[in-house]
C-alpha cells in the first residue's frame, strides 16, 4: 500500500492511495497512529478505508505533507561508503576511508521540527552560502525494539520514504573542526515523501536482501547525479540493529540510508562541467525513486542569522598589523566608512585569500557599486551593510577593477538588471566560467 499524509480543511488527514485517488481516513487518526499497530494493523485499517472511506480525493486536488509529519526521531546513516570516498576526494583528499566506517554503521540525529512535505519550499540554512541537497531513501520502523539481531530489525521496517538531507556545507564544514558531530549544517531540513510504501509493495526490487531501487537527482531539471540504492554497504538491517543497542526503537522512527553516490552537489567540486554552483533562492531540486515516487521543491533563501556577540581567541597570537604609510580620512577597520559626499568605502584589513576592499558612490536614486568580492559571504555582509544607502539609491551599475575573473563571484549577488563593467579578460572568465573551478578548489582549500 502507498501511504500519504495531506493537507484538508480539517488539518492533516491520513489516507490510502489507490490510482489517483486518496482514500481518506477519519480526521482525528494519524498515520503515525496506525505504524503502531504494525504491518496488520496498518493494512487492515487501508483496506477498511478502500472499502468505506471517510472522504475521497483526487491526489491533485490536495498538497501532501510528509508521510510522518513529525517522526519521533530521524537517524541519518553513511551506509555508502563510495559517497564518503568521493565527498573526501572533492575536499582534496584521497579515497581511502578510515578503519572505523568499515567497523560500524555509522549516523547521525536529525531534527525532527524541520521536516518538509515532498512539494514544500525548501529554506536555505540561515547565513549558508553553500547549501546541497542529498538523494536517499528511508526506512521506517513499524513495531519497534530494542537489541534487534540484524533479521530482526528487517522485520521490524513497516515500510519506506525518499528522504532529502539538505545540507548546508560551509556551515557543516565550519562545525567539523569541533569533531562533536553535525549541528546547524544539517538541521535546516528534511524532506519526507511523498509516500510511505509498505514493504511489501517492493518485493520485485529485492537483490540479495537489499532494495535495489534506481534514482535520478535533477537541479532546474538537469541531471546531477543517477545511481541505485543497491550499492549500499550497509544494509538497513545492520543500520537499524546498531542503532537499537541499548535502545528501545520507537514506532515512526526514521532511519535514512545516506547519501546515493552522485546524488548530491559536494561530490561534483572538482568537476566544473558537472558542478552547477551551490543551490540559490528559486533553484528546483527533484529526488526520482522508482517505487516511491518523486519529491520537487524550490530552494528558499531565509533571513540572515542574528549574531552573536564576538568571542576573541585568548589563546591566538596577536596579529602583525602591517604599517601604511599612507593617510587615510578614516580608519582602516572592518566595514563601510563614509569617506566623502557620497561616497563610501568598504574595507577589509588584513584578509585572507578573496578579501579585498570595495566602495560605493550614490547619486540621485542610483548606485556605482565598485568591486565585489570573491567570498559571497563577505559579499553578502557588505551589500547588507550598504542596504540603508542602496534602499534609496539602488545600485545600477558594478564597476569590477580586478584583472582576473575569480574575484566576481559576488556578482552572482547583484540584482539581474545591474550593469556589469569589466576589463575584457575579466569578462572573458566570467563568460567561460573559470571562477566557478577556482571557487570550487580555493575557497574549499581555505576552509
Amino acid at each position: 500500500m502507498k501511504w500519504v499524509t495531506y493537507r484538508s480543511p480539517d488539518g492533516l488527514r491520513a489516507g490510502v492511495l489507490a490510482g489517483d485517488e486518496i482514500y481518506g481516513l477519519p480526521a482525528d487518526v494519524t498515520l503515525l497512529g496506525l505504524i503502531a499497530r504494525g504491518p496488520k494493523g496498518l493494512r487492515s485499517a487501508g483496506e477498511a478505508a478502500l472499502r468505506s472511506p471517510a472522504e475521497v480525493v483526487d491526489l491533485g486536488g490536495v498538497s501532501l505533507a510528509a508521510p510522518i509529519p513529525r517522526p519521533p526521531s530521524i537517524r541519518d546513516a553513511l551506509s555508502f561508503l563510495d559517497h564518503m570516498r568521493n565527498c573526501q576526494q572533492a575536499m582534496g583528499g584521497g579515497r581511502l576511508l578510515a578503519d572505523a566506517w568499515y567497523r560500524i554503521p555509522a549516523f547521525y540525529f536529525a531534527c525532527p521540527s524541520t521536516v518538509l512535505g515532498p512539494y514544500d519550499d525548501a529554506p536555505m540554512a540561515p547565513g549558508s552560502v553553500w547549501q546541497d541537497f542529498e538523494l536517499e531513501i528511508a526506512a521506517v520502523i513499524g513495531i519497534g525494539g530494542k537489541d534487534l539481531s540484524v533479521a530482526q530489525a528487517e522485520e521490524a521496517i513497516i515500510g519506506y520514504t525518499i528522504f532529502n538531507d539538505w545540507s548546508a556545507r560551509d556551515l557543516q564544514a565550519l562545525e567539523g573542526q569541533l569533531r562533536i558531530g553535525q549541528a546547524k549544517g544539517k538541521d535546516s531540513g528534511v524532506t519526507l515523501g511523498p509516500y510511505l510504501v509498505t514493504a511489501d509493495e517492493l518485493k520485485p526490487y529485492r537483490r540479495d536482501g537489499k532494495l535495489s531501487l534506481p534514482v535520478t537527482a535533477l537541479v532546474n531539471d538537469t541531471v546531477i547525479g543517477e545511481g541505485s540504492t543497491g550499492t549500499m554497504d550497509w544494509s538497513f538491517g545492520e543500520v537499524i540493529s546498531y542503532a537499537s543497542r541499548g535502545v528501545s526503537l520507537q514506532p515512526g522512527d526514521v532511519i535514512g540510508s545516506g547519501t546515493v553516490p552522485t546524488c548530491t552537489l559536494v561530490e561534483h567540486l572538482t568537476k566544473p562541467d558537472s558542478f552547477p554552483g551551490w543551490l540559490a533562492d528559486g533553484d528546483v531540486v527533484t529526488l526520482r525513486v522508482a517505487g516511491l515516487g518523486e519529491t520537487r521543491q524550490t530552494v528558499r533563501a531565509s533571513p540572515p542569522p542574528i549574531p552573536l556577540p564576538p568571542r576573541p581567541n585568548p589563546d591566538a597570537p596577536p596579529a602583525q598589523r602591517p604599517l601604511n604609510p599612507a593617510p587615510a580620512r578614516v580608519p582602516y577597520t572592518r566595514g563601510l566608512h563614509d569617506v566623502a559626499d557620497r561616497v563610501w568605502a568598504w574595507t577589509l584589513p588584513d584578509g585572507g585569500y578573496g578579501w579585498s576592499n570595495a566602495g560605493l558612490v550614490a547619486g540621485d536614486g542610483a548606485s556605482l557599486l565598485v568591486d565585489t568580492l570573491f567570498d559571497l559571504a563577505l559579499t553578502r555582509e557588505m551589500l547588507n551593510a550598504m542596504r540603508p544607502i542602496t534602499a534609496s539609491a539602488p545600485i545600477t551599475d558594478a564597476l569590477i577593477t580586478h584583472s582576473n575573473g575569480d574575484h566576481t563571484h559576488g556578482n552572482q549577488l547583484l540584482d539581474a538588471s545591474v550593469r556589469i563593467i569589466a576589463a575584457e579578460g575579466t569578462a572573458h572568465e566570467i563568460e567561460h566560467g573559470h571562477g566557478v573551478e577556482a571557487l570550487t578548489r580555493l575557497q574549499t582549500a581555505d576552509l
